[in-house]
């Protein structure tokens, strides 16, 4: 029992974002991966917006944003996943680009963890 307990700690420290990539960018979009679990990292987005449910595990990223002063409104959605040959993550993404109404744009995403 005394060399399954390190052992299970190193693979939990191992999957923690901290010691992942410290950003993530997403086509024109960075990302500062938090240094704990749980906790939501700021974007610049072209209106003032507010991550409210940020993942990175097990090979999937997610990432939903609102807009800061108007929380009913999502402003962004990330969804992607690993490819592991080439390390980067690919799904779709959904922004809303528009100001007083919404225009949102859906399509591929591309992700590179730096």
């Amino acid at each position: 029992m005394k060399t399954v307990l390190p052992a299970i700690l190193f693979v939990a420290a191992a999957s923690s974002p901290a010691n992942a990539a410290q950003n993530i960018t997403c086509n024109d979009i960075r990302i500062p991966v938090p240094a704990k679990l749980g906790d939501l990292p700021s974007i610049d987005f072209e209106y003032p917006s507010q991550v409210s449910v940020f993942s990175l595990r097990d090979g999937n990223l997610l990432m939903i944003a609102h807009d800061q002063n108007d929380k009913s409104r999502t402003r962004l959605v990330i969804s992607a996943q690993l490819n592991k040959a080439t390390r980067i993550y690919t799904g779709q993404i959904v922004r809303d680009d528009g100001g007083n109404e919404r225009q949102l744009i859906n399509g591929p995403v591309s992700c590179a963890a730096k």
